[in-house]
């Protein structure tokens, strides 16, 4: 019982985290660069944001009272569990760290002369960090959970997620042309590369 009220506060301390890193950091975009908030566009974003409110409500109900998913459980030792916390807590690191070398291209309305191709920090290897991040985010919060409906609704929404990332790199390609071509040839979608290609 002990055990399981740490996990719950535990679990809603990395949720707050994890919900306040974007808003911080797209607030302070906005401040530094004077345009507005904005959002993404509907049509391309909404399976993904509904998978993930669904996910997060999941996560929510059992931070709040786990019987609301008792229908969902399975049974998972203290010590995995734990290491869920661990790698929730290093995902929120990936997060911040990713979201603070983006700067105001975090903001939609930023117009395209002013978006840089952005190749520091986690971007020095990595194309896209927040989504490996993310992956392992919900990975944290599927274990410290033991939920099952958490882990399928979390993965539903990756799997939106990275049926438009091509689109998103063909988006990039089209605005920084070779820059970003060879920046893709060096580094890994999710993962780092173990080689650098042959020159």
């Amino acid at each position: 019982m002990h055990s399981d009220f740490a996990f719950r506060f535990t679990l809603l301390a990395l949720v707050i985290i994890d919900l306040s890193i974007p808003v911080y950091f797209r607030r302070k975009a906005a401040a530094t660069t004077g345009r507005s908030l904005g959002g993404h566009r509907c049509r391309f974003f909404m399976a993904e944001r509904l998978l993930t409110a669904a996910c997060y409500c999941g996560i929510v109900a059992y931070a709040v009272s786990p019987r609301l998913m008792a229908w969902s459980q399975v049974a998972l030792p203290t010590a995995v569990r734990a290491v869920g916390a661990a790698l929730a807590g290093l995902a929120l690191t990936g997060f911040f760290w990713a979201f603070r070398h983006l700067g105001p291209n975090l903001l939609p309305d930023t117009p395209s002369a002013d978006r840089a191709l952005v190749t520091t920090g986690p971007y020095r290897r990595v194309r896209h960090p927040l989504y490996s991040a993310w992956v392992v985010l919900l990975t944290g919060y599927s274990l410290i959970t033991s939920s099952w409906a958490v882990a399928i609704t979390g993965l539903a929404a990756m799997a939106t997620v990275v049926r438009r990332i091509p689109t998103e790199e063909q988006g990039l390609q089209a605005r920084f042309g070779d820059a970003y071509r060879d920046y893709a040839a060096r580094t890994g979608r999710f993962l780092p590369r173990l080689r650098r290609p042959a020159d």
